[in-house]
């Protein structure tokens, strides 16, 4: 990655960090569609300087960064056309280079939790023609595991549903390019740290 763009979230009295993340990435969204091929890869990704996961405060940080190898692909996005109507609630930096020093590189990725035992049990008896209570006893000894990975509340365009973007961070080795996915995220692909 060359190039990359901040973006600064705002928040006001009346206007939380959370509903912000949850307006800004709709529009993330939104344009990385418009600049992805047929196979749904954007050649943006995108970082969160101040990702934690302990608890306090916004687990994602008030700052998003999107980062490119070519300075096209984010003069292309246009980001800041997408935030017209959050004007007053984000700030866009210019374009600028990649420092030469970084603290490493990492993925950030889409967490998808395997759900409840109750929603596991009616796919597996839709899928198999068993009944749902059959179903529901093979998944009896199955503990749930709740995931404390940060998330960014959606709303998704094709059925208008709400579900919880789940973000992960892990640490790479070196720097992987494989194309991003139409949220910025990538299991392989890795962004520089800095």
């Amino acid at each position: 990655m060359q190039v990359y763009q901040d973006i600064t979230l705002l928040p006001a009295v009346d206007i939380p960090l959370y509903f912000l993340w949850e307006k800004v990435y709709q529009q993330i969204h939104l344009a990385l569609v418009e600049t992805s091929d047929s196979n749904g890869k954007v050649n943006i990704g995108v970082a969160f300087p101040k990702y934690r996961k302990e608890k306090g405060g916004h687990p994602l940080g008030d700052t998003l960064r999107l980062l490119s190898m070519f300075k096209d692909d984010l003069v292309k996005l246009n980001i800041v056309k997408w935030f017209s109507r959050l004007s007053d609630y984000v700030v866009c930096t210019g374009i600028r280079d990649v420092p030469n020093r970084i603290d490493g590189h990492a993925h950030f990725k889409r967490l998808r939790p395997k759900g409840n035992n109750e929603r596991l049990a009616r796919r597996k008896a839709k899928r198999e023609g068993i009944s749902y209570d059959d179903a529901l006893a093979y998944f009896k000894d199955r503990k749930v595991k709740l995931n404390n990975a940060p998330y960014v509340q959606i709303k998704s365009l094709s059925n208008n549903n709400r579900f919880r973007l789940m973000i992960d961070r892990a640490d790479a080795d070196a720097c992987y390019l494989e194309g991003f996915d139409t949220y910025g995220l990538s299991a392989k692909s890795t962004v520089p740290l800095f």
